[in-house]
């Protein structure tokens, strides 16, 4: 599963990541968790 990209560096604006569980062959509660935008300076004007 590809959520797009967490780290800083690329093409992106804005991190994010997944979280799911795996049951056998199930996936459950799958969640899209946004980190916030790549640019570092601009997290600190959010905070």
């Amino acid at each position: 599963m590809n959520p797009g990209a967490a780290g800083r560096y690329g093409f992106h604006q804005l991190r994010t990541m997944l979280c799911f569980c795996v049951d056998k062959n199930d996936i459950k509660a799958l969640e899209v968790i946004e980190l916030g935008t790549r640019d570092p300076e601009y997290n600190k004007l959010l905070f």
